[in-house]
Formats: C-alpha cells, sequence, structure tokens
C-alpha cells in the first residue's frame, strides 16, 4: 500500500513538471516579438521602460533608434514595425497616409529646449532673450544638425532667424547629421555651445541653461500603432505602458514633462 502510494505521488509529480513545462513552453511561443521606431532621444529612457515591460508581459521587443525624419521616410517606404515614437504632426500625418492605425496616436511626453556647453565650460547666461542672443553672438563657434533631418538643428534656424541675428551666425556654425552630432562635437571640443533638448546631454556636455520664455521652445512625442503591425493586441498593450503614469515618472526624472 506504502509502495503504491509512493508510485502514486510521484506519478503527479511527473504530471505536474510536464504540465508545468507545456505552459511555458506555449507561454515562450505566444511571446509577440514587437518592433518600435523611435528618435535617438527617446533611448534615455525607453531602455528601462522596455527592460521592465518585457518581464512583465513576456514580449520580446526591440528599437531601432534614428532620427525623426528618418523614420517617417522608412514608414513611407513600408517598413514592417509595431510601433512608432514621433511628433504628434508626424503621427497625425502617417495617419492620413494609412500608414498608422486611426486614432491610435497617444502623446507621451514633450522635451524644452536649452543651451548646451561642454561640460565644465563656463556657463553663458542665456535667461533672457538678450543674454541669449550675446552668448549666440560670442560664441567662437557653434554646434548645430542639419535642419533638413534634425528637429533641434531645424529649430535652431528658426531661432536665430526670429532673433535676427541669422546673418552674424551662420559663418560660426558647424552642421553635423543630427542633434546628438552636435552634442558630440561639444564634447569633443569642436564647438563652444549649441541649442537641443535638454533631455539629450552627452557624456562630456552640460545644460547652460533652458531658453527664455520668449524663446522657449517644446518638442512632442507621441506613441502609433503602425498598420504593418501584424500583432495588433500585443502592440496596443506596449502603446499603453509606454504612456500611461508610471512611464511618465520615469520620463520626468530623466528632464521629460508631461504631454
Amino acid at each position: 500500500m506504502l509502495g503504491t502510494s509512493g508510485k502514486l505521488r510521484r506519478s503527479i509529480t511527473v504530471l505536474a513538471v510536464l504540465v508545468t513545462g507545456s505552459l511555458i513552453t506555449a507561454s515562450v511561443t505566444n511571446a509577440a516579438e514587437l518592433k518600435v521606431l523611435s528618435p535617438q532621444v527617446m533611448k534615455l529612457v525607453l531602455d528601462d521602460l522596455i527592460q521592465q515591460f518585457e518581464r512583465s508581459s513576456g514580449n520580446q521587443v526591440m528599437i531601432s533608434y534614428a532620427t525623426a525624419s528618418t523614420l517617417v521616410r522608412e514608414i513611407e517606404a513600408g517598413i514592417v514595425a509595431d510601433l512608432a515614437i514621433l511628433s504628434p504632426e508626424q503621427i497625425e500625418q502617417l495617419q492620413e497616409e494609412d500608414k498608422i492605425v486611426e486614432d491610435s496616436l497617444t502623446p507621451i511626453a514633450k522635451l524644452e529646449f536649452g543651451a548646451i556647453i561642454r561640460k565644465g565650460a563656463t556657463k553663458p547666461d542665456v535667461s533672457t532673450v538678450h543674454s541669449l542672443k550675446q552668448a549666440l553672438l560670442s560664441a567662437k563657434s557653434i554646434a548645430s544638425g542639419d535642419p533638413e533631418t534634425s528637429t533641434s538643428g531645424e529649430f535652431f534656424a528658426s531661432l536665430i532667424e526670429r532673433l535676427q541675428i541669422d546673418d552674424e551666425i551662420k559663418p560660426k556654425i558647424k552642421t553635423f547629421s543630427s542633434g546628438t552630432a552636435a552634442l558630440r562635437a561639444i564634447a569633443n571640443g569642436e564647438a563652444d555651445i549649441t541649442i537641443g533638448v535638454v533631455a539629450e546631454i552627452e557624456p562630456g556636455t552640460e545644460l547652460a541653461g533652458v531658453l527664455p520664455a520668449q524663446a522657449k521652445k517644446f518638442n512632442s512625442y507621441a506613441v502609433g500603432i503602425l498598420t504593418s503591425s501584424n500583432q495588433l493586441e500585443a502592440a496596443k498593450a506596449l502603446a499603453s505602458f509606454i504612456s500611461s503614469p508610471t512611464s511618465l515618472a520615469v520620463m520626468k526624472s530623466k528632464g521629460f514633462e508631461a504631454p
């Protein structure tokens, strides 16, 4: 009788292990693999957030970083992906082109622009429009992303035009492929100052100050689900996670603000 009981317990144990293993295998098999397209500036927060999402959902996420303009071109050309993080205007444009699922646009955060210098350099005063103009006019060289491909570069070009100092400033400008490349140039000592989003601080650089109210600019970001996604439910879950209050709290700790 005891021997029979022992065999029964062993059989139940083996069955439980088999069932558990089958469930784990099924879970792994059913796990979604999502692809996200995002501007480089979001890397600061996405790397942490995506790890949290993967642990809680069991899904896997791959992120492709590039400039926003490059991502728009790739989406228009038919790249297969699940989510895109871009400006609300870009998401709306792609929605009209049937590249983004209708009504999937969800604002997630915004970033303020500021003056960024090499770490340890004397900080110029940029607290007023007058002092900002003087800081730019006094700089020996200014790094900028390409206005054709970089959001920060486009903003800087419009800023110096609004400040009516573009003629004096243009000979000092060193143009780079992106705002990130301009920041690296600051860190390497290739230029004195750049205007960029405050969260995108590269090692070797620091924020001199945010722009004054009259010159203030925010970059807004939103998430949209691509019509090329074949995993809509998993994509919706990821979009909901990225736009959640929990994710916003993480973003705020990195310099982002509520949308």
